[in-house]
């Protein structure tokens, strides 16, 4: 399937209204203050992505005032604010709905703390969040820390860097399975390269993407032009 256009934006509305360990009218029982957490470096599909979850989130009862989108990813740091303040207002213009950049650098709030003491500081604009719904595509990595370290401030992004530099993928993926029991993802969306969609709760998409990661890695180490 094409990443763009109305049969994506169905294929992804399709998607959110049937989630892999539930239905998303028993998640969403209430017109919850709901967040959309997307990459700001996505790619053009982003807008009927996110069109299609917010259709289906409207389906049950959480109406377009009570959503809001929150573009973060872990290449904001250094990357070009220009350029990610213009797709934050193109987004907002194609949605109706308020469109923020996340900005590593602002202090947030706590979500809770590591075992090992980090504290998991996330954009402040999540304090008053109901729900939080991750909107991402590409390779299971990039869809996985969407929120964490993703929508994370500069000090939690720094302790996940050093997590995966020091002690290697397994631990980074523990550092991001621990954090969303702090900050629950109440839905995650996601899609690969060609096209397919699904979606589940934070825990169970965690899961299924590390899997998913696995496989990569070791499809890329066989190929012979990845050496």
């Amino acid at each position: 399937m094409s990443l763009a256009g109305h049969d994506f934006r169905a294929a992804v509305e399709a998607a959110a209204m049937s989630p892999a360990d539930g239905t998303l009218g028993s998640r969403f029982v209430a017109p919850l203050v709901t967040w959309l957490v997307a990459d700001a470096h996505a790619g053009p599909e982003l807008e009927d992505a996110l069109a299609g979850v917010m259709r289906a989130l409207e389906r049950v009862g959480v109406m377009r005032g009570r959503q809001f989108v929150l573009l973060g990813g872990t290449a904001l740091v250094g990357s070009d604010r220009v350029q990610e303040m213009a797709r934050a207002r193109a987004l907002r213009a194609a949605l109706g709905v308020p469109v923020l950049v996340h900005d590593p650098t602002r202090e947030g709030f706590v979500a809770g703390t590591l075992p090992n003491g980090t504290a998991i500081e996330l954009d402040d604009e999540l304090r008053e969040a109901e729900a939080i719904v991750s909107v991402a595509g590409g390779l299971a990595w990039e869809r996985a820390t969407a929120v964490v370290p993703g929508a994370c401030v500069a000090h939690t992004r720094a302790a996940f860097a050093t997590t995966l530099a020091q002690q290697g993928r397994g631990a980074a993926w523990a550092f991001v399975r621990a954090a969303e029991t702090l900050a629950p993802i109440d839905l995650a969306v996601g899609w690969d390269a060609g096209g397919r969609v699904w979606s589940a709760s934070g825990t169970h998409a965690l899961e299924r993407l590390e899997l998913e990661d696995r496989d990569e890695l070791n499809r890329f180490a066989r190929t012979p032009d990845a050496r």
